[in-house]
C-alpha cells in the first residue's frame, strides 16, 4: 500500500491508423503517470477536455493524498476521536469500496494500516530504509482495523473509534480511473482507455476497430516483459505486485505491502496478482488484498465469489501462472 505502484499492465503500441483517428491526453498525477486514449467517431470533442481531465485528477490528488498535510484524508486523519465527521462524495464512495473489500478478504485488506505504511518508509516519511523494532511494530499494529472506522448508512459521515492513520494508495488510483471514465462517458464518448498508475478501464473499440489488446507484464525488474496477453472487452484490469517497490536490509527484502493483520511486509511467493471487474476501484482494492492472501487463499476466495484473478506465483527460479475460472475467457487473447 505505498504511494505508487509500478505499471504492470501495458497497452500495445498503436499503429499509424489509429494515431491519426483517436486523441490521447496525458499527464502525472499521484505521483504517478496517466493516459487516456479516445476515439471520437461521431462524437465531437469539445474544448478544454484535456483540461478537464488532469482538473478532475488534480482534484482526486488532493482528497487522497498522504504527502499534502490539508489533504482530505490526511485531515480526516487528524480529525477528533469519537466525533462525527463529514466527508466528500469522492471519499465516502472509495470507503465503501475499501469496507466491502475488507470484508471480502477476511481483513487482508485495510487502509487503516497508513501508520504502519509509514513506519516501514513506504509513506510520505523517510526513514532511511530503517527496520522498525518490534514494540514501535506493535503500537502501530494496535491501532489498524476497520472496525476502528465508522461509516453512516448514507455514507457522508464518519466516525473514528481509535485515533486510525488511512492510506488509500491501494484504491484512489482505481477511483480516478473510473472517474475519468465517467467523465468521458458523460460526454458521450463509448470507445475508450483510461489508465492511471498501471491500473487500467477501457471500453469499445480502437480507431481501427480492433479491441483493445492489453499484457500483463512478467516479473522481472527489466520493464516491457509480457507475461500474458488479453483482450479483456469493456472491463477494469489492475495489477499488484510487489517485486519493484521495496527495499533491502542485510540481504533481506522488505516489500512495499505491508500485511495489516502482522504489520510486517509481505513473505510469500506471489508475485503479482491481477484483477479483472466492473470498475477499477475494486479491481484495485481487491489485487492488493489478495497480494496479502496469498495464491492458495486468494483463488479459493476467487472461486467462490466468481472473480477474475490471474496469479504469477514463484516457483524456484521461475514464475507459474495461476487463474481462477471466472478469468479463463479472458485468456483468448494470448
Amino acid at each position: 500500500m505505498a504511494s505508487f505502484l509500478f505499471v504492470a499492465v501495458m497497452v500495445f503500441l498503436l499503429s499509424a491508423c489509429d494515431r491519426q483517428s483517436q486523441l490521447v491526453f496525458d499527464g502525472r498525477t499521484m505521483g504517478t503517470t496517466y493516459q487516456v486514449k479516445l476515439v471520437p467517431g461521431e462524437q465531437s470533442v469539445s474544448d478544454g477536455l484535456g483540461q478537464r481531465i488532469q482538473s478532475r485528477l488534480d482534484s482526486l490528488n488532493q482528497t487522497f493524498t498522504t504527502y499534502q498535510q490539508d489533504s482530505e484524508l490526511m485531515l480526516l486523519n487528524r480529525a477528533p476521536v469519537d466525533q462525527i465527521y463529514a466527508v466528500s462524495s469522492d471519499m465516502s464512495k472509495v470507503l465503501k469500496t475499501a469496507k466491502e473489500v475488507h470484508q471480502l478478504t477476511s481483513g487482508a485488506f485495510d487502509p487503516t494500516v497508513g501508520a504502519l505504511v509509514n513506519l516501514w518508509g513506504f509513506g510520505p516519511d523517510n526513514t532511511g530504509d530503517r527496520i522498525p523494532s518490534e514494540a514501535d511494530i506493535a503500537a502501530e499494529l494496535a491501532l489498524v482495523g476497520f472496525n476502528k472506522l465508522q461509516i453512516t448508512p448514507d455514507g457522508a459521515n464518519i466516525i473514528r473509534s481509535s485515533d486510525i492513520a488511512l492510506d488509500m494508495s491501494a484504491v484512489a488510483k482505481g477511483y480516478a480511473v473510473d472517474a475519468v471514465a465517467e467523465l468521458l462517458e458523460g460526454e458521450g464518448f463509448n470507445n475508450y482507455l483510461v489508465e492511471v498508475g498501471g491500473e487500467l478501464r477501457l471500453k469499445g473499440l480502437k480507431a481501427n476497430k480492433d479491441p483493445w489488446r492489453i499484457a500483463i507484464e512478467a516479473p522481472s525488474l527489466e520493464r516491457g516483459l509480457v507475461q500474458k496477453v488479453l483482450i479483456p472487452g469493456d472491463v477494469a484490469v489492475a495489477t499488484s505486485g510487489d517485486y519493484r517497490n521495496y527495499f533491502e536490509k542485510d540481504g533481506k527484502r522488505y516489500s512495499h505491502t505491508i500485511d495489516p493483520r502482522t504489520g510486517y511486509p509481505l513473505d510469500h511467493q506471489l508475485a503479482s496478482v491481477t484483477i479483472i471487474a466492473e470498475t477499477a476501484v475494486f479491481a484495485d482494492a481487491l489485487a492488493t488484498g489478495f497480494m496479502v492472501l496469498g495464491a492458495d487463499a486468494s483463488l479459493k476466495v476467487a472461486e467462490k465469489n466468481k472473480l477474475a484473478v490471474y496469479l504469477l506465483v514463484k516457483e524456484g527460479d521461475a514464475f507459474k501462472g495461476y487463474y481462477s475460472s471466472a478469468f479463463a475467457p479472458y485468456l483468448s487473447g494470448d
